[in-house]
């Protein structure tokens, strides 16, 4: 019977009988036979006519040499082994010839190896894929897409001929395909992303490979060029860098790493001085002007996101203008490859940094190369080559294609017993380690996934029907899920997993260059883990870096200097944001750090210190009994209080003698001890304010003054009603009794009283921090709580000096011995004076002397009430007591 699957669907519109008519010269059935197979619905077609129509109907071929080992599963392998050294362009005369791949590449070739490696241990380890043998078909890219894609077609399709998409026999076990170099990797991605067969890459780093829309089975156990930018990004931090050179090579991969790396440059406080393309084959004078563009920058530090090709001219145009001072910053695509090795560049490199892959050792892969031999794997791609390139010998043909071991006949001739002689040491520091990590954990991340897969059970599947993978029938987005969550612990004791974007994590090594003796080397310094979740994703030692010119600190590499405590960074117009100009902070703020792009106020209780570079507590000010002004204050406060009961004293003493019986003895004695209390309360402005002093003080200050007045008004009064009941027939003799003090006395004060009981129960005055008054002062003081209150009692005690003033002036040249009006007239103009001079006074001061302006004002008016009322009084009573008797009195009447 003609299977379906023997037809080529290149064919689609043609019948069966027409198809075999063109082919019946090699053998096929007749007419007449075919029509009659073909009612019967069956044709026999001989497998000449089948070999017909495989070669002239199908597309062109030329199968790829593989190496294969066999096993259930087997795995395709695409490994970049061999390079084109010649190719002419096709002239379609006649049959297009393969493209050939002549040009040995030893680097990658231990990745190779080390895929055989782990396909080894793999099999012999009893707890993967047990009772499963893993093979693979391996081919060689030839570091070209369309020999990548030849190969993949080829592995994918089965058999010995290949067709796309399509089965010529039973279908291979092919779940996943490991390769390829960066540039096939995305042309092998895209195709294998059709049938999301997937796809794992152990050299790739393109960051394009990332999106998974795109490429949605692609994985790859490298970390992606996306990761590299960021490590760049976080030693220019580390080290302070800001001000940096860009040099890019204008190849894809250099290019998307470059504009990666200046987008997070801008959100990272680092600044591009020059961004600078160079490309392979780049003329002289061009070249000469890159150079001279790195010489007149500021920047110290340049980063060269090239290729080794480019870097290699940049170093030599370097050389040539001699070129100094300059801190080279190297990717990992060309700092630790044999471009670093060469003397000439020794100088330059010497102090420079970078970044490469982070070298691993994998446990007993030395033990393995040591024991390879090429006889133990004779159909091994290229090992032939791999074994003279190392041993650097020729191999003969019985050697190399009868797999015949011969002893050494000279030291140019390969026998096949040579013995690789390598340790795990040589391995960490070979710079091809890393590739041969990367390929051991792409083979164990494919195997991890099969053994998840083909070992689930059917109640715990994932996926939507319930059932798990067969051996034989193994789909390839069944494997993908699994390897898209696959996690495991390496041979390395590392571990192993993919994020959201197929991608391993970021893990770089911080390498220093410089010479040691006689031999340049790098020096590991510091790693950079992108898989860390906090912030601290890069560790430096940089007590182990090695600076240009031996020095000890890291050399600097900003726009402008930093600015320091106390000052804060202002731009220039027109210039990067790293570009600034330091100044001052402003009267009120400070900076305490380094770079401030603003200064800040300090809390309301703290003040700025002289360089304005911190926060100190400002002056608490009040008027204290501590400083010479409040001491002196107090002292006279004091003093008058003890001459007011000196004088009190003097009057209780000489109470019977008509100077103090005058004009009424016991309003002087109340005058005397409400004086008494004014120069007391005076201290209750001194010292540190409370809430209880701030609602007594004033209180104490107008009822005091209110009744002394009051009680020099009631004096004044009874002076007057003295004078006018001495008339005949006058009736006010009944008025010149001590209940007309009290009764004046009593209403006046009252007045007041009422002004200070609404005062305290509307606007009760409260202790204050003032911290705007004085620059750098807390202004410790009473706030009246209404102003307008405050100057009501003034106010009041003014109406009440005025009243008393009037009084007195008229009464001041009644005819008597001991008139007291006249002296009353001088106090009550000295308290008017006092206190009109107080108002403007009061307004005009801040701080702790405004309470001075008021003590002195209590003070001095009622030392002037105390010297003009009773001064006169002391006088007689003491010096003069001849003048105190009633015989006096009645001789100057005469």
């Amino acid at each position: 019977m003609l299977k379906s699957g023997l037809i080529s669907p290149h064919y689609p519109a043609r019948s069966l009988s027409t198809i075999a008519l063109e082919h019946s010269e090699c053998g096929c059935p007749s007419r007449s036979k075919m029509s009659f197979c073909i009612q019967l619905g069956i044709v026999i077609l001989p497998l000449c006519c089948i070999r017909t129509l495989a070669s002239r109907c199908f597309l062109s071929m030329s199968l790829r040499a593989d190496y294969t080992e066999e096993g259930d599963i087997t795995l395709g392998m695409i490994n970049p082994i061999r390079a084109t050294l010649t190719q002419a362009l096709p002239t379609f005369s006649s049959y297009p010839t393969p493209r050939l791949c002549d040009l040995f590449v030893s680097e990658l070739y231990k990745s190779v190896l080390a895929l055989l490696f782990a396909t080894k241990e793999v099999n012999n380890n009893p707890d993967l894929l047990p009772n499963i043998t893993l093979g693979f078909q391996m081919y060689d890219s030839c570091f070209f897409e369309a020999a990548s894609l030849q190969a993949t077609i080829q592995v994918t399709s089965g058999g010995r001929k290949w067709i796309p998409n399509y089965h010529c026999g039973p279908q291979p076990i092919v779940p996943a395909i490991i390769g390829d170099i960066s540039s096939s990797s995305l042309a092998i991605a895209r195709l294998l992303g059709l049938w999301r067969l997937p796809q794992v890459s152990y050299i790739t780093s393109h960051p394009s490979l990332s999106n998974k829309l795109e490429f949605p089975s692609f994985l790859r156990t490298t970390a992606s060029a996306g990761s590299q930018p960021q490590a760049l990004i976080e030693l220019c931090k580390k080290l302070g860098w800001n001000w940096i050179g860009l040099v890019v090579s204008t190849i894809d991969y250099c290019l998307q790493g470059a504009i990666d790396f200046q987008k997070k440059a801008a959100t990272n406080g680092i600044c591009i001085s020059f961004f600078e393309t160079v490309s392979f084959g780049l003329t002289d004078p061009r070249m000469a002007g890159l150079v001279a563009s790195i010489n007149r920058s500021t920047a110290r530090v340049i980063v060269l996101y090239c290729s080794p090709a480019d870097v290699t001219m940049i170093f030599l145009e370097v050389l040539q203008q001699n070129l100094t001072g300059k801190v080279w910053v190297g990717i990992e695509s060309w700092y630790t490859t044999p471009l670093t090795q060469y003397n000439k560049f020794w100088k330059l490199l010497n102090g420079s940094i970078g970044i490469a892959k982070s070298r691993k050792v994998l446990p007993n892969f030395s033990s393995f190369l040591q024991t390879l031999n090429p006889s133990a794997y004779p159909r091994m791609l290229s090992i032939w080559q791999f074994w003279e390139t190392l041993f650097k010998c020729k191999g003969t043909a019985d050697v190399w294609n009868n797999s015949i071991l011969k002893p050494y006949d000279d030291n140019q001739t390969c026998t096949g017993l040579e013995r690789i002689v390598t340790d795990d040491v040589t391995e960490l520091h070979d710079p091809r380690s890393q590739a041969v990590y990367m390929a051991h954990n792409a083979l164990y991340a494919i195997v991890h996934a099969l053994h998840n897969l083909l070992f689930c059970k059917s109640d715990g599947s994932p996926f939507t029907r319930k059932f798990c993978a067969d051996m034989k029938d193994i789909q390839p987005w069944q494997l993908l899920y699994y390897l898209k969550r696959v996690y495991f612990i390496n041979t390395a004791g590392d571990e192993v997993s993919f994020d959201s974007h197929g991608d391993i994590y970021g893990y770089f090594d911080i390498l220093n260059w410089h010479i040691n003796g006689n031999k340049g080397q790098h020096e590991n310094v510091g790693i950079f883990n992108e898989h860390i979740n906090s912030s601290e994703k890069l560790y430096i030692n940089e007590s182990l870096i090695y600076w240009a010119g031996g020095q000890g600190k890291v050399p600097s590499s900003v726009c402008s200097l930093v600015c320091l405590p106390g000052y804060w960074k202002a731009p220039m117009k027109g210039r990067p944001v790293c570009c600034y100009d330091c100044k001052l902070c402003p009267e009120g703020t400070i900076s305490n750090g380094t770079n401030y792009v603003a200064c800040y106020v300090c809390p309301e209780d703290q003040w700025p210190n002289s360089r304005r570079s911190e926060c100190i507590p400002k002056v608490i000010e009040f008027l204290s009994y501590e400083e010479p002004l409040g001491l002196v204050m107090a002292l006279f406060s004091i003093l008058f209080s003890i001459i007011t009961l000196i004088v009190l004293y003097i009057f209780l003493k000489f109470r019977d003698t008509v100077v103090v019986k005058a004009n009424n003895r016991n309003l002087s004695y109340l005058i005397l001890l409400s004086l008494n209390f004014c120069f007391l309360c005076s201290l209750m402005f001194i010292g540190y304010p409370t809430r209880l002093t701030c609602t007594v003080r004033q209180f104490l200050f107008a009822i005091t003054f209110s009744f002394c007045v009051s009680c020099i008004l009631a004096k004044t009064i009874i002076v007057v009603i003295a004078f006018k009941a001495t008339k005949p027939g006058s009736n006010l003799r009944v008025w010149l009794g001590l209940r007309t003090a009290i009764l004046i006395v009593t209403i006046s004060t009252s007045f007041q009283m009422i002004i200070i009981l609404v005062w305290l129960a509307r606007f009760p005055p409260f202790l204050e921090h003032n911290y705007h008054v004085l620059v750098g002062t807390i202004l410790l003081e009473c706030n009246e709580g209404s102003t307008v209150m405050f100057y009501c009692t003034l106010g009041y005690l003014s109406v009440l000096a005025v009243i008393s003033f009037m009084v007195a002036f008229l009464a001041r040249n009644l005819p008597d011995h001991f008139n007291e009006a006249k002296y009353i007239t001088f106090s009550m103009l000295t308290f008017l004076s006092v206190w009109c001079t107080f108002i403007p006074a009061y307004l005009s001061t801040k701080g702790k002397y405004i309470v001075s302006v008021e003590i002195f004002a209590i003070l001095m008016s009622s030392f002037g009430l105390l010297c003009c009322i009773f001064g006169p009084k002391c006088y007689i009573i003491i010096l003069k007591p001849s003048m105190n008797t009633r015989e006096y009195l009645a001789s100057t009447s005469k």
